[in-house]
Parts: structure tokens; C-alpha cells; sequence
């Protein structure tokens, strides 16, 4: 059958054309793998090779910075130099490289980072720059400071030594202030680097702690610097360059803790003549109080805690935690005991702990009074034979009168002097970074009662006087006496555990000190005639000083109920333990202190811990809301700055 012809036949239907998705399926990953390999030769070339570099001279820098290391502690002042001059090229190199890596500063993320690169590099610049500052300002004085190099002076006496010692302080000053300069850039790039952009430990290396380490000590040695540039512009007065200067010497014996440093033992006088020393009279506590012949009542202190004392010797004055109070007091009583034929231009305070340092340098001392060593004495369990001598001298039981058995202290200060200045050049520096060791760690104290003078020492931390501190600064000091009559802190160590939480922006702080004595008694039976050295029991009285205004929530450890008052500019919680229950020979005692400061948390909060002059080194523990984060040796007054 044939079809119409009106009809037209329906047109075969193309097939349509169908994308390949397995093609698109496949372009995804191809424009992946392409993007990467281009991210990849981007980061190979523009960041892993410059950073590998970059890497291999650090790792120069760190093997010289050994060098430098050893050269420094040899005291090789020209291979110290020679060494520095190299790091400083190399940082110029790893600079250099550094800034290959420019193009990522812009970057959001990284530029922080960049930035914090820039700094460290800044920070080794300075550092070295100061290094050398201080090479060119002590290669005249390399051979009086036993340092390696040419011979530059030939000083043998001790006038002689002394008179170039002035000279070479004075001659210092001026670079002080180029030394100066650069710690405070050092200062300002570690303030600029936020340590909380990196790991709080990586790879085994505590980066939080180290870096907040060395920011306080960079911070002190700034301050250090700062502050001491007042008093050493005195030198040449304080050696009576001009005239004579006459200092009033006491021998503070910290084997018997009380608030200044110890107990006031003995006393002598020394004149200062264009450098050269001559001592004067001396003589023990004990004579001057006779002379007095006191009829003042006992204070409140002593009438508390002390045992049997009806009225206020001088031996038992210094109840202050602020030397310079105590001081004047001393010179007061001496001017009424003795005159003031003499006025003195300086009250100087010295502990055991001096003495023990300086005859260590020296390896002995011979004097009229005998031949003193630090070599461990077993009839004191191991204390340094020096102390007991001089404990021996001074506090042996006696079945007769003997006039000034404490009269110790001249012929020891005449044979120190005459030692030390006379040394062989190789102990000058030894000997110097004692007597500075033992100023910074309060073994040593000076009074001006010139008030420029004072101010002056006050700024330099000299003095032992209570430090005031501006209102966000947050503030603590343990201040200890020992009235057990006896020795004890020879042989009492100190730990404390300082836990500071945050609630609310208010800071509350629990303070918890142990007072440990693993020693055995000594025989305190004066008709024995042993030394006594260990009370079998002892007896302290203990305040702490914090900021005005902060309220104490809890005290424990305490016999007494617990004083709090506001003395020194200070809020203080008073306490004591020694009739009820004592701390025994080999055993242990524990205080705690709760208190909220007046001081408020912030992200810069700072705590000023000061030290009691004469007090050894106290073990310190710093927890903040739980968590154990310093651990340190307390030997000096130290500045604590923590984001609360």
C-alpha cells in the first residue's frame, strides 16, 4: 500500500551528543594536581630552597656562637672580639637571605611571623654591637681585670690598684650610655614578639619559659644598668678622691636572722684616703649597748616575742625590715655611745655569707685573730670552717670576763682589704663579681645619710629598703627574726609555694613557706661549754608585706592570732611560732599566707618579689590557677610578669 503523497515522512532523529563525564570527572583532579605542582615549585623555589639556606647559616652562627661562648668564659678578650666580628657578618648574610623572603609579608598569616624573624635579627645585631662596646671600653683595664691579652698597666700596690680601679669606672661611664641604648632596643623587639604565637614546648625545648626568662633578665640588666649609673658617678667621692670618707662598718650576723640581715654582732671604723684604707676603733655590740646603759622600754616586738629582754638594746634595734631605718638608729646610738667627733659619710652592713665569698677567692686568711678557710668544718655539719671560727671566737661559753671577745671584725676587714687589693691580678675578677654577687643578693648594704647620695643608692637597689611600688604593680615580702637566741639559720632552708589564681579580675594569692632544719641540736648547756649553734627549738617571728589595701582571707602556722596593719607603705600580716610549737632540730614547720591583692589582674601584670637582706637562697615555686609555671632559686629581688 502506497502512502499519500500529502504526507511526508518523519525525519529520523539524530542522536544527541552526550559529554563525556568520565572526561570531566578526570579534569578535576588534573586542575588539582596541576594547582598543586605549581604551589609546590612556587614553595620549592621561592620558600624551601631560601629557607634552606637560610637554615645552614644559622646553623654556621650557632657552632660560632659556642666559639663565642668558651672565648667569653676563657676571659680572651682578643678571640672574643675576633668571634664577634665574625657573627656579625654572618647575621649581615642570614639578613640578607632573610629578606628573599620579603613577598611574604603582605600575607596575612605569615606576616607576623616575618615580622618576628626581623626582630631576632635585630636583637643578635644589638647584642653584638654591645659586645664589642664593652671590649673597646675595658681593653685599657684587660690587664688590672686578669683578662687574656697585652699587658696594659702595671699596677702593683694597692694604692696603686685602687687609683687605676677609679680610673677605669670612671672611664667606663660614657660607653654606659651606648650599652645603655642598645639594651633598650633589645628590650623593645622582645616586648614586639608575642611568644603565644608558637608552642609552649617544641621539641623538648620550653619556649615560653626561656623567652619570658630571657625577657626579665634583658628587663634587669636594662634596669640594672639605668639605675646604676647615679651611684657609679660617685665613685671617686665614695674612695675620698677629694677627702677623706669615713664609714661606719657593722657586722651583721645572718647565722641569727633578724629583719635588716642578722643580728648586729660587732661594729668597726674605716677612712677612705684617694683610695687607700685605714681602719680605726672596733669593737663588739656589746660594749657600745654598756655605754648606753638603755632604760627604754621594750617595744612591742620584743616584749611579744623575744625571751626575757625588759628594755631596747641596740643589739636588738634593727626591727625594721628597712635598712636604712635601722641604720639611722645605729648611728644615732653610736654618736650618743662614742661622740661625734667622727661624722660619717656611710653606713656599710656586711653578713657571714661576704666573708665566706671572698676568703673563697683568696683560699685563705691570715689574720691576728687566726687563720681563716671555707673548707667544711664537721663540728658544724659541713657550715664553712670560717663561720664556726668566728662563732667560736665571738659566742663560746666563757667562766670569765672577757673584754671584746666580738672584736673580730677589724682584724678580719684589715686582712680582707689587705689581701684582696694585693691579690694576684688573675683573682681581681674573682674577687669583683663576689662583692658585686653578694651587693645584688643583699649580703652587702650601704646608708648615705647624704639624701642625694641616698637617692642615688635608692635607685640602685643597694640600700635594703623597703621598695615602694606604683599601684599596678603587685608586691611581696617575707620578712623573718630569729629569736631563739641561738644560730639556726645556719643550718633552716626555706621553700615556697606561691599559687596565684584570677577570679573576677580580682587576684588571690596562697602563700604556703617551710621552714625545714634537718640539722641535729647542739648542746646548749653552758656548762658544757659547746658552742650552740642549733636551738633545739626555734622561735620566729614572721611578717609579710603586700600591697595597701589587699585583705587577708587566711593565715595558718601561726601560735598567735594573726596582725595585719599597714607600716612602710605597706599592708602587713604578722604572725609567729617558737613557745607553743617551735620548729625542733631535724624536722619541719609550715606557714600559709591567703590574701586578695589590691592589685588588679591585667594582660600586663607585674609582681615584684623582694628579698630579706642575709636570707640564702629560698627555693620558689610559682603556680598560676593550678598550673606550675616557674620554678626558681629566690636569691635576689626579682620582677614577675605574667598575662592574667
Amino acid at each position: 500500500m502506497e502512502m499519500p503523497s500529502s504526507i511526508t515522512p518523519a525525519p529520523t532523529p539524530k542522536t544527541p551528543k552526550v559529554k563525556s563525564k568520565k572526561k570531566k570527572f578526570l579534569l578535576i583532579p588534573f586542575s588539582i594536581l596541576f594547582f598543586l605542582i605549581i604551589v609546590f615549585l612556587s614553595g620549592f623555589f621561592f620558600i624551601y630552597l631560601p629557607g634552606k639556606n637560610l637554615l645552614s647559616l644559622v646553623v654556621v652562627a650557632k657552632t660560632e656562637l659556642e666559639s663565642l661562648k668558651t672565648s667569653v668564659s676563657d676571659k680572651d678578650l682578643v678571640l672574643t672580639q675576633t668571634i664577634i666580628n665574625n657573627l656579625k657578618g654572618q647575621i649581615k648574610t642570614i639578613d640578607d637571605k632573610y629578606s628573599d623572603l620579603s613577598y611574604l609579608k603582605p600575607l596575612p598569616f605569615i606576616k607576623d611571623y616575618y615580622q618576628d624573624g626581623q626582630e631576632l635579627i635585630s636583637i643578635a645585631n644589638d647584642s653584638l654591637d654591645t659586645g664589642l662596646i664593652v671590649i673597646e671600653a675595658v681593653k685599657p683595664y684587660q690587664d688590672f681585670l686578669g683578662l687574656k691579652g697585652a699587658a696594659t698597666s702595671s699596677a702593683k700596690t694597692t694604692e696603686d690598684r685602687i687609683t687605676f680601679l677609679t680610673r677605669s669606672i670612671e672611664g667606663l661611664l660614657p660607653n654606659l650610655n651606648l650599652v645603655e641604648n642598645k639594651i633598650k632596643n633589645i628590650e623593645n623587639s622582645l616586648n614586639s614578639i608575642d611568644i603565644n604565637r608558637y608552642p609552649e614546648i617544641y621539641q623538648g625545648l620550653p619556649l615560653h619559659q626561656n623567652f619570658n626568662q630571657l625577657k626579665e633578665t634583658v628587663a634587669q640588666i636594662n634596669k640594672l644598668i639605668t639605675d646604676g649609673k647615679p651611684i657609679l658617678t660617685k665613685t671617686s667621692w665614695l674612695l675620698g678622691k677629694d677627702k677623706p670618707r669615713n664609714y661606719l662598718v657593722i657586722f651583721q650576723n645572718n647565722g641569727e636572722l633578724r629583719p635588716s640581715g642578722g643580728f648586729w654582732t660587732a661594729y668597726s671604723t674605716v677612712k677612705m684616703n684617694n683610695g687607700k684604707v685605714t681602719p680605726g676603733i672596733a669593737s663588739n655590740i656589746y660594749d657600745l649597748d654598756d655605754k648606753l646603759q638603755s632604760v627604754t622600754p621594750a617595744p612591742r616586738l620584743i616584749k611579744s616575742y623575744h625571751l626575757n629582754v625588759p628594755y631596747l638594746n641596740l643589739r636588738d634595734s634593727n626591727l625594721s625590715p628597712d635598712f636604712p631605718t635601722d641604720a639611722q638608729i645605729f648611728l644615732d646610738a653610736y654618736y650618743k655611745a662614742i661622740g661625734k667627733g667622727t661624722k660619717f659619710d656611710a653606713v656599710v652592713a656586711l653578713d657571714t655569707n661576704v666573708l665566706v665569698d671572698l676568703v673563697g677567692v683568696l683560699g685563705k686568711l691570715d689574720t691576728r685573730v687566726g687563720t681563716f678557710t671555707i673548707n667544711p668544718d664537721k663540728r658544724c655539719d659541713g657550715c664553712p670552717k670560717i663561720i664556726y671560727d668566728l662563732e667560736w671566737i665571738s659566742g663560746r661559753p666563757r667562766n670569765f670576763i672577757e673584754n671584746n671577745r666580738k672584736d673580730f671584725l677589724a682584724p678580719v676587714m684589715q686582712a680582707l682589704l689587705a689581701n684582696a687589693m694585693g691579690s694576684e691580678k688573675t683573682k681581681i675578677p674573682l674577687l669583683a663579681d663576689a662583692f658585686v654577687k653578694n651587693i645584688l643578693e643583699k649580703h652587702i648594704l650601704f646608708f648615705f645619710p647624704d639624701a642625694d647620695l641616698q637617692t642615688a643608692a635608692v635607685l640602685a637597689n643597694i640600700t635594703g629598703n623597703i621598695v615602694s611600688t606604683n599601684s599596678d604593680t603587685d608586691y611581696f615580702h617575707l620578712n623573718d627574726a630569729n629569736f631563739a637566741s641561738a644560730k639556726s639559720n645556719i643550718f633552716i632552708t626555706q621553700k615556697i609555694k606561691h599559687e596565684i589564681s584570677v577570679t573576677d579580675g580580682r587576684v588571690e594569692h596562697k602563700i604556703s613557706i617551710t621552714y625545714s632544719n634537718p640539722n641535729p641540736a647542739s648542746n646548749c648547756n653552758l656548762e658544757k661549754g659547746d658552742l650552740c649553734l642549733n636551738a633545739p627549738k626555734y622561735r620566729d617571728l614572721f611578717r609579710f608585706y603586700v600591697p595597701l589595701g589587699s585583705r587577708l582571707i587566711k593565715m595558718t602556722g601561726s601560735e598567735v592570732d594573726t596582725l595585719s596593719y599597714e607600716e612602710l607603705g605597706k599592708q602587713v600580716f604578722e604572725g609567729f611560732y617558737g613557745n607553743k610549737y617551735p620548729l625542733y632540730a631535724k624536722s619541719s614547720s609550715k606557714v600559709t599566707l591567703q590574701y586578695l591583692s589590691s592589685v588588679k589582674a591585667s594582660k600586663n601584670y607585674t609582681l615584684y618579689l623582694q628579698k630579706q637582706p642575709g636570707t640564702k637562697g629560698v627555693e620558689y615555686e610559682i603556680f598560676i590557677n593550678g598550673k606550675s609555671t616557674e620554678t626558681f632559686n629566690w636569691v635576689s629581688d626579682k620582677t614577675i610578669k605574667l598575662s592574667l
